[in-house]
C-alpha cells in the first residue's frame, strides 16, 4: 500500500512540476505578446499622427496653390486692362506708351511665375496628401496588428486558467500572425 502512495505522491508532484512549468511558458508568452502590443499601439499611434501631419500639410499646400493662381489670374487681368489701354491710344507720348509696355510685360510675367508657383504647390499638395494615404494605410494595418495581439493575450490567459495546451498555441499562433501584420505595416509607408 505504501508503493502506491509513494508512487501516487511522485506522479502528482510530477504532474505539478509540469503544470507550473506550462503556467511559466504562457506567463512568459503573455508578457511578450503584451509588449508586441504595446509596440504596434505605439507605432500606429504614430502613423496616425503622420497621416494627419501629411494631410494637413497637403491642405495648407492647396490653399498656397490656391492663392497663388488668383494672384496670377490678378496679374494677367491687369496685364490685359493694360495692354486694353495700350491698343486704345490712352498713352500719348511715347514714354507713356513705353511705361505701359513696362507694366504689361511685368503683370504678364508675374501672372506667369505665380502660376509656376500654384503648379508645385499643387504637385506638393499632392505628394503630401499621398504620404497621408500611405501612413493612413500604415496606420490601419498596426491597428490590426494590435488588435490581434491583444486577442492572443486572452487566448494565451485562457490557456493558463484551463490547462488547455491548444488555446496557448493557437495564442502563440495568432501574435505570430499580429507579428506578420506589424511588420508590413511598419515597413507600408517606407
Amino acid at each position: 500500500m505504501s508503493e502506491n502512495v509513494s508512487k501516487t505522491l511522485t506522479e502528482a508532484s510530477d504532474r505539478q512540476d509540469a503544470i507550473e512549468r506550462g503556467d511559466r511558458a504562457a506567463a512568459l508568452a503573455a508578457a511578450i505578446i503584451a509588449v508586441l502590443a504595446a509596440l504596434g499601439t505605439l507605432y500606429s499611434h504614430h502613423k496616425s499622427i503622420s497621416a494627419l501631419q501629411a494631410k494637413s500639410q497637403a491642405i495648407l499646400l492647396q490653399a498656397r496653390a490656391g492663392d497663388r493662381r488668383t494672384a496670377a489670374e490678378a496679374k494677367e487681368i491687369r496685364s490685359e486692362l493694360y495692354a486694353a489701354l495700350l491698343r486704345a491710344g490712352v498713352a500719348r507720348t511715347p514714354q507713356a506708351s513705353d511705361a505701359l509696355s513696362t507694366i504689361v510685360d511685368r503683370n504678364r510675367d508675374g501672372a506667369l511665375a505665380a502660376s509656376k508657383e500654384a503648379a508645385t504647390f499643387e504637385r506638393e499638395s499632392l505628394d503630401a496628401d499621398t504620404r497621408s494615404d500611405v501612413a493612413m494605410k500604415a496606420y490601419e494595418t498596426l491597428e490590426w496588428a494590435t488588435a490581434i495581439f491583444e486577442m492572443s493575450i486572452v487566448l494565451v490567459s485562457m490557456s493558463t486558467l484551463s490547462r488547455n495546451r491548444l488555446l496557448l498555441l493557437g495564442g502563440c499562433g495568432l501574435s505570430a500572425f499580429g507579428g506578420v501584420l506589424l511588420v508590413f505595416g511598419l515597413l507600408q509607408s517606407r
